[in-house]
């Protein structure tokens, strides 16, 4: 748009891979063009500076145009396609040993104890890989033995579904790191993840309570599980489910009691949410035994059922056991 008709354009377009030249020239006055070379880095053209890791580095384009052609024939000219050498392009692409070294890698290695250490790759060989660990320490280790980590920027991230690599070592070290800080709680998408403290930790109460409800916080937490419990059965009509689920110890019936507390605080008003909360003894009593990590383990599960009424208030509530089978090992 914009060239006098008395000027034609002569174009060519080139379309080879992830690369593209798209090339314009008006004849002015009956001249013609020429040539037009442009260059092409990655998909951009007119790059100064060659990037040695990219696949697409020294990959030129020298596109010449056809003769000038008159409007009568534009259409049955056909633009030559350019000839393109992938040598280049295929040879960078299967050098990945190279770029893990030169890049310094962090991946996570399995200690004979079983626990999980993070170390850099130092060079790579074949199958086997040389890592240096804190404390100067240096192995020689398989290559297929080591599990990629994430980045330092995504340390402590509270949805586990941004992760780069959600693989076993990558999700224990950022619980451990919220733990540390004592964040408790880790969202992996729609499942929140505790961590039991074995403290009292201040992320609850009437001020959070009122925080989750008026969405001013977001992190996650058993509150905002039962927050989004109750609004999707008000809003839909369908019952709602929250399972809580975890080995001994773990806090399943403290975290039921909190889940109960907002439930009971915002479908309250009747009286009846009083009553609910005191039943948490009365969980705390079905069958209780010590176990390794509990010495006061409930050997019974526990369904319990809160009603609501239209309005969205608490109307009752039952309570119901089932008896797990446990092995004499869990006993010990």
């Amino acid at each position: 748009m914009g060239f006098p008709t008395s000027h034609p354009m002569e174009y060519a377009a080139v379309n080879s891979g992830n690369s593209a030249v798209i090339s314009l020239s008006a004849s002015v006055n009956g001249s013609s063009g020429g040539k037009v070379f442009e260059r092409v880095e990655n998909g951009f053209p007119d790059a100064d500076q060659v990037n040695e890791d990219s696949p697409y580095s020294g990959n030129d384009m020298l596109v010449e145009e056809s003769p000038p052609v008159g409007d009568e024939d534009l259409d049955s000219a056909v633009a030559p396609l350019p000839s393109v050498s992938r040598s280049n392009i295929e040879r960078r692409w299967s050098d990945i040993t190279s770029y893990a070294t030169k890049k310094k890698v962090q991946s996570w290695f399995q200690l004979p104890n079983g626990n999980w250490e993070l170390g850099t790759i130092i060079s790579s060989s074949g199958t086997e890989s040389v890592v240096s660990f804190p404390e100067g320490k240096v192995l020689k280790v398989n290559s297929d033995s080591l599990i990629p980590a994430n980045p330092d920027i995504l340390d402590g991230v509270d949805d586990l579904m941004q992760l780069s690599y959600l693989n076993e070592p990558s999700v224990l070290y950022n619980l451990q790191y919220r733990y540390n800080q004592d964040m408790i709680y880790t969202k992996a998408g729609p499942v929140l993840v505790a961590v039991n403290p074995f403290a009292e930790v201040p992320l609850y109460g009437n001020d959070y309570i009122q925080a989750y409800k008026n969405k001013s916080i977001e992190s996650p937490h058993v509150y905002a599980i039962a927050d989004t419990a109750i609004r999707e059965m008000t809003r839909d009509e369908v019952n709602q489910s929250i399972i809580i689920s975890g080995e001994s110890g773990a806090g399943k019936t403290v975290t039921a009691k909190i889940a109960m507390q907002y439930l009971a605080a915002l479908g309250g008003g009747s009286g009846i949410e009083y009553e609910i909360l005191k039943t948490n003894p009365i969980l705390e009593a079905f069958g209780n035994a010590k176990t390794l990590r509990n010495d006061n383990s409930s050997r019974f599960g526990k369904l319990i059922e809160i009603h609501f009424s239209e309005t969205g208030k608490i109307s009752g509530a039952k309570i119901q056991t089932c008896k797990f089978i446990f092995t004499s090992e869990a006993l010990r």
